[in-house]
């Protein structure tokens, strides 16, 4: 088993298809490559001040790859950006079970990190996932062989969400109970909306655009509190449902706290299917 930093990146994107998280949509390498190297937030900002990647080879092949580096930012109590501080970002693990090959990516990374003082690190930052894949950057626990490496390395788990998908088809109609007024699309697909019942604005949220396929994802939703219980969450995503449809969208993603039992319920009722938990890390 050998470890080398990875420049030329067309077999890793081979291998990151071969593992095909129920997260990672299908997309050409050009579009691929420039998320995973060069990806900018949907504010369009940097998300990373450098980033590197290195395969574990083995007999010529490639058996697992870690991607990481450092943080452009990191969000303070509110939920915003603070460029002044960074942190160690584990963004990609992923290698194969019969080779003995991830205590040997994460010392690489934990090296860098070291190095470079980064005593705060995460792992799978949800807010730092690649854009080309709605920008979800949890780890599925499909991969629980990847979840026990990072457990060795002192990591533990800081979120778990519920991961969803629901295909649109032509049965999907409006309801009038509600309506929904849509935001611009920005530069990386991203477009707020504004829900109203008796023209009386009652929640909000936002869906992205993928540049490629016929998906979209959901980034939030909230109805005001003053609103819930009153079923206009369901009605407005029937809007939408049949807004996307209209569009020439098939299907449309999201996710949720493994917490938020009422948006869990909400999904399901609304024709989601539960595709496994997803999770991020720190140390």
């Amino acid at each position: 088993m050998e470890y080398l930093q990875i420049t030329d990146f067309a077999k890793v994107y081979d291998y990151y298809n071969k593992i095909k998280a129920p997260s990672f949509f299908d997309v050409d390498y050009t579009l691929w490559l420039e998320s995973f190297n060069r990806d900018t937030d949907y504010d369009n900002q940097p998300m990373f001040k450098e980033l590197f990647t290195y395969a574990a080879i083995c007999d010529g092949c490639i058996v697992g790859f870690i991607q990481f580096g450092w943080s452009n930012y990191i969000y303070d109590e509110r939920g915003e950006k603070d460029y002044t501080k960074h942190c160690g970002v584990i963004r990609n693990l992923y290698f194969d079970k019969n080779h003995d090959c991830g205590d040997g990516l994460v010392e690489i990374a934990e090296q860098y990190f070291a190095q470079n003082n980064l005593e705060q690190k995460s792992a799978f930052f949800h807010a730092l996932g690649m854009t080309c894949n709605a920008g979800h950057g949890k780890l599925f626990t499909i991969f629980s062989h990847v979840e026990a490496t990072l457990l060795r390395f002192g990591y533990y788990k800081e979120h778990e969400n519920v991961y969803y998908k629901r295909l649109l088809t032509e049965k999907d109609k409006p309801n009038d109970a509600v309506s929904i007024t849509y935001g611009n699309i920005n530069v990386k697909g991203l477009q707020e909306f504004k829900i109203f019942k008796d023209k009386n604005e009652v929640g909000a949220g936002a869906i992205v655009y993928l540049p490629q396929g016929k998906i979209c994802y959901l980034k939030w939703i909230y109805i005001y509190e003053n609103a819930q219980g009153t079923g206009i969450a369901p009605a407005a995503l029937n809007n939408i449902f049949a807004a996307l449809y209209n569009k020439g969208i098939t299907r449309i993603d999201t996710d949720t706290a493994d917490n938020n039992l009422n948006a869990q319920k909400l999904y399901i009722k609304s024709g989601f299917i539960d595709m496994g938990r997803t999770r991020s890390y720190l140390k």
